[in-house]
């Protein structure tokens, strides 16, 4: 399994770098660091006489993927591509194609009033079109972290049927202890029938835990989304996994607005999934994004 990172030479592609070497260390995967150089803007530039320009860009290019080759350590398996395409987005997708990857890893915005995420042009895009999950790196994300727990954000509804499988058959593959939590807005629901609505819906899912000690239920309450994100303990170590809207394509991804939400006051990463996504269960001959079974082995 293998994991693309959307390099850029900043804060941000630092803690894009930064994640991806805890999450390489923690499930085993590979990294596919890439630049992605905009075509339309070397062509036009070439078109107004920039004469050498595309190969000026390029080269820079290679001089910043060779400083980020210096900062991933010598136990990661990573290697670094300049990779040409109509947009960034657009690259990393394609880039993932080529490769096989199961997952695209990009950082946040340069500017965010938000706790420690911020999504920019690349990550709304990859948010809102993708067919794979992509994983968003937070602020001052420290490599030296390594997975120790799944979070998994629950909507009490039956749309998030299949999330609820997929984070337990995540669960399943990596060993890691899951917690399903659910965030209720204080204003429209109970959280105690929230409780019983996730509780119900593990009992039903198409996926059981094979080892029920290391799966748990919260509950976060507030009076309003990002106010119950603020009432749950967030460890070091953990990510969230969430799915995406109901507006969404099936195998497609597309941020829902509760999501957006709980990115303001999320302190730790968080991978978004495609709708119905199920590669590695149901007869599929797709990966799932942790890597093959199992990617950690409890002692």
């Amino acid at each position: 399994m293998r994991y693309v990172v959307g390099y850029t030479p900043n804060a941000r592609g630092r803690d894009a770098l930064n994640l991806a070497v805890a999450m390489a260390r923690s499930l085993d995967v590979g990294l596919d660091i890439a630049y992605v150089v905009k075509v339309e803007e070397t062509f036009s530039r070439a078109l107004k006489g920039g004469g050498n320009y595309t190969q000026m860009v390029e080269a820079q290019a290679k001089r910043w993927l060779t400083e980020a080759a210096q900062l991933i350590p010598d136990d990661v398996d990573a290697s670094f591509h300049l990779h040409r395409a109509a947009s960034s987005a657009t690259g990393l997708l394609e880039l993932a194609e080529i490769r096989g990857a199961g997952a695209v890893l990009v950082g946040g915005a340069k500017v965010s009033t938000w706790r420690r995420h911020g999504i920019g042009s690349v990550s709304n895009a990859l948010l809102h079109r993708a067919t794979l999950p992509v994983i968003l790196a937070p602020r001052e994300a420290d490599p030296q972290e390594r997975l120790t727990r799944i979070d998994c954000a629950v909507s009490p509804e039956e749309d998030g049927m299949g999330l609820v499988a997929e984070a337990v058959a995540t669960m399943n593959r990596t060993g890691l202890p899951l917690r399903l939590v659910t965030l209720v807005d204080e204003t429209k629901e109970t959280s105690r029938g929230a409780r019983a609505t996730v509780e119900d819906m593990l009992r039903r899912s198409p996926v059981q835990p094979e080892d029920a000690d290391l799966l748990s239920v919260e509950v976060g309450v507030g009076r309003s989304i990002p106010e119950a994100v603020d009432s749950v303990h967030w460890g070091t170590g953990s990510l969230l996994l969430a799915g995406s809207s109901k507006l969404a394509e099936a195998g497609r991804l597309f941020l829902s607005s509760t999501t957006s939400k709980i990115l303001t006051a999320l302190p730790i990463p968080l991978v978004v999934v495609p709708r119905d996504y199920q590669p590695g269960r149901n007869g599929s001959t797709a990966l799932p994004w942790t890597g093959a079974l199992p990617a950690i082995r409890r002692d």
